[in-house]
């Protein structure tokens, strides 16, 4: 039978111009030529724009030497492969070609698509193909579940999840999208002055694949550092950008914000940071979220106010605002606790009635599982925003010491979850 090379060739160079896939020493393309499991996974973390993953003994056939192993490792930390069970662990069969059925799964699982697993009766790849027919990726009668992907064909296959994808989310991709990884960013210039920050890149960045932005500030007596050590963000939100700037330190040592009044230095600040995050990396615009301890919990309040048309939402703990007039609605977790002596309770409780008020937020909330923060959800608010107010009692500290005004431990899963679910 003739070779359809024509068919294919425009996903294959498509696939090129990304950097995503080439060719042989003796410049062929070899587009007949079987894939296996391995290099098909290749081809999809090349087509998202993967940056180096850590590779590891995942698999009882993939050492952590191999080529291959960064990709199957990767995915498998991603979900997006599971393996074959055997009597000593799971393998994942590498070298094995792959078939269309298992392509697909592997695919939609890679661009985070959740498929309704089969009926009792129905073949186990059925709802995959029809979730491709249904989105228009591809026709259900365009292929057989059995068949061996050609590589014509797996560059045909992820090149339109690719084209689909960018076209469902364009409006929110940063500048930085499709840009190869830069230099480790930590300055950022405001008005002549080089303001510091220190920046956590996701360990699976794809840098076709939009990704969220935290930015995290500190208090008045604790740098970006020593936040960053206790507070868990980066253990906890692991898919998330998090840049952690650095404020003004005084003459006496402790450290300024000043997010309040009109365009100051430090919104600026923000401003340039965010700007030149997301000019060199690939971040989802609509994500921006900001987050912050004591002083910083101020900020973050302020700056979610003052900047509501950037920033999607903030999180606090044991601080407050006194902005009263926000630019925009944004989603807000705020975390207080009435026995702190150092950010007080009313003023707290007039952040979260200025955060209702400015999403439109119903009176009527109910509790958030687990309550250890005591957490309220109030959800019935306009534009599909949620300010959630958590007025804890976890007087201790880390090291059991009386500090009502500390950090406490279940803040960072809490945090994370909030902003997870804000798409």
């Amino acid at each position: 039978m003739a070779h359809s090379w024509f068919r294919y060739r425009e996903s294959v160079e498509y696939l090129r111009g990304r950097g995503a896939i080439g060719g042989y020493p003796d410049g062929t393309f070899k587009p007949a030529a079987t894939v296996n499991r391995a290099e098909f996974l290749k081809l999809v973390f090349g087509a998202k724009g993967a940056a180096e993953p850590a590779g590891g003994d995942c698999f009882l056939d993939v050492k952590a030497d191999a080529w291959f192993a960064p990709f199957v490792c990767a995915a498998k930390r991603r979900g997006i492969v599971e393996g074959y069970p055997t009597g000593t662990g799971s393998v994942f069969k590498p070298d094995q070609p792959v078939v269309f059925s298992e392509a697909i799964k592997m695919t939609l699982a890679a661009y985070g698509t959740e498929v309704t697993p089969a009926q009792p009766g129905e073949a186990w790849y059925e709802p995959y193909a029809l979730e491709l027919d249904r989105s228009g990726i591809l026709g259900r009668h365009s292929y057989l579940p059995w068949d061996h992907l050609s590589r014509e064909r797996a560059a045909d296959v992820i090149a339109r999840f690719v084209r689909h994808e960018e076209d469902r989310i364009d409006t929110s991709r940063s500048a930085g999208c499709g840009k190869p990884l830069p230099a480790p960013l930590s300055t950022v210039s405001v008005a002549g002055v080089n303001r510091t920050f220190y920046l956590t890149v996701p360990r699976d960045y794809l840098s076709h694949e939009p990704s969220p932005l935290i930015i995290a500030f500190h208090g008045r007596t604790n740098s970006n550092e020593e936040l960053r050590s206790y507070i868990g963000l980066d253990k906890n939100a692991p898919g998330f950008f998090i840049a952690y700037p650095t404020a003004i330190r005084s003459p006496q040592g402790t450290f300024s914000w000043s997010g309040t009044v009109g365009e100051s230095l430090d919104l600026s600040f923000f401003d340039a940071l965010v700007e030149s995050i997301a000019d060199q990396y690939c971040i989802d615009m609509d994500r921006i979220f900001v987050a912050g301890h004591s002083l910083g919990a101020w900020m973050s309040n302020s700056v979610a106010c003052l900047r509501g048309g950037v920033v999607r939402a903030s999180a606090s703990v044991a601080g407050d605002s006194i902005v009263a007039d926000c630019t925009g609605p944004s989603a807000a977790l705020l975390i207080n606790n009435p026995h702190d002596p150092l950010s007080p309770f009313a003023a707290a409780e007039r952040t979260r009635d200025t955060r209702l008020r400015e999403n439109g937020c119903a009176p009527q909330s109910e509790p958030v599982q687990p309550d250890t923060l005591k957490c309220r959800l109030y959800k019935n608010c306009d534009g599909g925003n949620v300010v959630t107010w958590c007025p804890h009692e976890l007087d201790n500290d880390p090291r059991g010491v009386y500090y009502p005004h500390n950090w406490p431990k279940e803040a960072a899963p809490a945090i994370a979850d909030f902003f997870k679910m804000l798409k």
